[in-house]
C-alpha cells in the first residue's frame, strides 16, 4: 500500500497545480486533491524528508503563520478571520506536503502545463465569443477579462511563473526539450501582452534585467528571445496609442491632465492606499492590528467618507475591496510584529539567495505582485505562494548541473 501511494502521490500533487487555473470550471476537483494529499502524506512521508526543508528560513514563515494564528484566538477574531488564515495555512501546508517528493522538475512543468492551458482555453473562449457575436477589440482588456478562467492579475502571475520556470529549465547544451520551453516562454508572453496585465508586464521588464545582471545564467536563445520580445513591446507602445491607454490606465474619455495625473486619478489602487494609510494614522491599536476583516470594513468606511465621486464611492463600496497590498494589508491587520516578521523572512530569504538567479527572480516576482494584490485572500494566490515556497524552502537532493542555475 505504501509503495503505491508513493508512486502516485507525486502526480497527484503535479495534477493538483494542473487544475487551479480552472477553479471556477472544476471547483471540487482541487479540495478533493488536497484532501487525498493529506490522508496520504503520514503514509508516504519519511523522517529524512523533512531534511529537505530549510531550516531557518522555513521556522521564520512558521513563526509567522503560528503569529498570526495565535493573535487572532487570543483576540478572538479567529472566526471571522479564518477565510484569510486558512489561505495562509495552505501556502505553508503545500510545503510541508511537498516534502516526500523527490526534486522539482515536475512542479515546474505542471506549471507550463497549465499556463498553456488556461493560455488556450481563454484565446479558444474569446474565438467562440466572436463567432457568436461578441465583440473583441485586441486591447479592449474589459472583454477580453469576461472570456478568461481567472482574474486577469493571476493569469498574468500564472504566465509569469511559467516563464521562469521554462526558463530554468532550459539546458546550456543542446537540447531538443530546450525548444519547446523557447515556446513556451513566447506563448506566456505574447499573452501577458494581449491581456495587457501590467503588473505582469514590469515583472518581465525586472526579469529581462535580472538577465543581464546574472550573466552566468543567461542563455543565448532566451537572451534572443527576451530581448526581441521586449523590443516589440516598446515599439508598441510608443507606437500603439490605445496600448499606452491601457497601460496607463487612460481611458479616452479623460481629460488631458498629463500622465501622472490621469494615472493617479483613474487608478482605484491610489484610493484604496490612500484610505489604508489613513486607517493606520487614525487608529492607534496597530501594535496589535485590526484583523483582516475589520480592515476590510474601516476601507469601506473610508470609501464612504472621503470620495466625493458619487458614482466612484458606490462602486468602490459594493465591491468592498481590500488593500490591493499584502504588505499593508498583513500590517493593518496584525500590527507592527506581524509586518517585521513577514519582512524579516522576505529579507533573510532574498539574502540567503542573492547570487541564485531563479530563486530571486521568484522571489521578485512574488514581492512584485503582493505589491498590487493581496494574495492570501484568494486560493489561487496561496497556491502559487505555496509554489514559490516549495522552490524556496525546500532542498533539492541532487543538483541538476545541467541546468541554467535551476535551483
Amino acid at each position: 500500500m505504501r509503495i503505491l501511494l508513493q508512486s502516485i502521490y507525486p502526480y497527484m500533487f503535479l495534477l493538483l497545480y494542473l487544475t487551479i487555473p480552472f477553479d471556477n470550471h472544476v471547483r471540487a476537483l482541487p479540495n478533493i486533491l488536497l484532501i487525498a494529499l493529506a490522508i496520504a502524506f503520514p503514509i508516504v512521508v519519511s523522517k529524512t524528508d523533512f531534511k529537505k526543508l530549510k531550516r531557518l528560513p522555513t521556522l521564520l514563515f512558521i513563526c509567522l503563520v503560528l503569529f498570526v494564528l495565535v493573535q487572532a484566538l487570543l483576540l478572538g477574531r479567529i472566526d471571522v478571520d479564518s477565510p484569510v488564515l486558512e489561505k495562509i495555512n495552505l501556502a505553508i501546508g503545500l510545503v510541508i506536503l511537498y516534502v516526500p517528493i523527490q526534486g522539482f522538475q515536475k512542479i515546474k512543468k505542471a506549471i507550463i502545463y497549465s499556463s498553456i492551458a488556461a493560455i488556450l482555453f481563454s484565446v479558444g473562449s474569446i474565438i467562440v465569443g466572436v463567432y457568436q457575436g461578441a465583440t473583441f477589440q485586441l486591447l479592449d482588456s474589459g472583454n477580453l477579462i469576461e472570456a478568461m478562467l481567472v482574474d486577469r492579475l493571476y493569469l498574468g502571475l500564472l504566465c509569469v511563473l511559467s516563464i521562469i520556470a521554462s526558463y530554468s529549465l532550459l539546458k546550456n547544451t543542446y537540447n531538443p526539450n530546450n525548444a519547446y520551453y523557447v515556446v513556451a516562454i513566447i506563448v506566456n508572453v505574447l499573452f501577458i501582452l494581449l491581456i495587457v496585465s501590467r503588473i505582469a508586464i514590469i515583472a518581465l521588464i525586472v526579469l529581462f534585467i535580472l538577465g543581464f545582471l546574472y550573466k552566468r545564467s543567461k542563455g543565448t536563445q532566451l537572451v534572443f528571445v527576451v530581448a526581441t520580445l521586449f523590443l516589440g513591446l516598446v515599439l508598441v507602445f510608443i507606437l500603439n496609442n490605445d496600448f499606452r491607454k491601457k497601460i496607463l490606465y487612460t481611458p479616452t474619455n479623460t481629460e488631458s491632465k498629463g500622465l501622472v495625473a490621469n494615472t493617479l486619478e483613474m487608478e482605484p489602487r491610489t484610493i484604496i492606499w490612500n484610505c489604508a494609510i489613513t486607517i493606520s494614522e487614525t487608529h492607534n491599536e496597530l501594535w496589535k492590528g485590526l484583523g483582516f476583516a475589520n480592515t476590510n470594513k474601516e476601507l469601506v468606511k473610508c470609501y464612504e467618507d472621503s470620495i466625493e465621486d458619487e458614482q466612484k464611492r458606490a462602486w468602490l463600496m459594493a465591491r468592498k475591496y481590500n488593500t490591493h497590498n499584502q504588505f499593508l494589508d498583513i500590517y493593518l491587520a496584525t500590527g507592527i510584529i506581524g509586518i517585521v516578521l513577514f519582512i524579516g523572512f522576505v529579507l533573510f530569504v532574498f539574502l540567503r539567495n542573492k547570487r541564485q538567479f531563479f530563486p530571486t527572480t521568484l522571489l521578485l516576482t512574488l514581492l512584485l505582485f503582493m505589491l498590487v494584490e493581496n494574495l492570501f485572500h484568494r486560493q489561487i494566490g496561496a497556491y502559487y505562494v505555496g509554489f514559490v515556497l516549495i522552490m524556496l524552502l525546500i532542498k533539492q537532493n541532487k543538483p541538476q548541473n545541467k541546468e541554467i542555475q535551476a535551483d
